[in-house]
């Protein structure tokens, strides 16, 4: 288990980055989010990984939980190194302990699958927090997760594929549920509170500063 952050990490370390890096720490935790969070069970190609984990960055999401059933790697591409350093990744190994742990934080779990119930994505109901599910590339999100699924959405389209890479659909609904969250939710609903973002800044500082216990202790000394 990682021993908890020194409460005041961000601000005893942050005259180590320059003041433009500084600004640009605090502008982007005031915008990160933990109303909606992404889950990926399985995802198998390492590019997809990758890019879902870039949109979730890219659209202010904090939280992203990995859940692998199966016994492989979950290893993202060259072309996500460093964004897991902005996000709060969360491993399980069942769907039922994940699926437990989004419910105790009061997460309402949605997954992109073509059932007779679903609903188009701009009709997701977004008032309660919600965890984004995505499933393998080919097997999609595995039955297991029925029982614990609260709704289910399609992304209308209008051609003749009738469906979208993982990658692709993650950052689609990504998008829509944040701009619609942004634009509907009071900032106290939709944003980090104070004590949230100065965790996230905590932790950001954390994985930047290699030697930050020395540096810390340095500093307070």
């Amino acid at each position: 288990m990682n021993r908890p952050l020194p409460p005041d990490l961000w601000d005893v370390l942050r005259p180590r980055f320059s003041p433009a890096r500084q600004q640009r720490f605090l502008d982007v935790v005031a915008k990160r989010t933990a109303h909606i969070r992404l889950v990926l069970q399985d995802v198998h190609l390492p590019h997809n990984i990758s890019a879902c984990l870039r949109s979730a960055e890219a659209f202010g999401v904090l939280h992203c939980d990995v859940v692998r059933v199966k016994p492989t790697r979950f290893k993202p591409s060259g072309a996500a190194r460093g964004v897991e350093s902005w996000l709060q990744m969360h491993s399980f190994t069942t769907i039922a302990e994940c699926a437990a742990s989004l419910k105790a934080q009061g997460y309402q779990i949605v997954a992109a699958i073509p059932r007779q119930e679903a609903v188009p994505l701009e009709q997701v109901a977004i008032d309660k927090p919600l965890a984004v599910l995505f499933g393998n590339e080919h097997a999609g999100v595995d039955p297991q997760w029925h029982e614990y699924i609260d709704g289910y959405f399609t992304i209308p389209m209008c051609g003749m594929v009738e469906s979208l890479n993982i990658s692709v659909s993650a950052a689609i609904s990504l998008f829509s549920l944040t701009q619609r969250m942004q634009a509907l939710l009071p900032p106290d609903t939709y944003l980090l509170s104070p004590s949230q973002q100065q965790d996230t800044l905590n932790a950001w500082t954390s994985r930047q500063v290699p030697r930050w216990e020395l540096e810390y202790t340095h500093a307070i000394s």
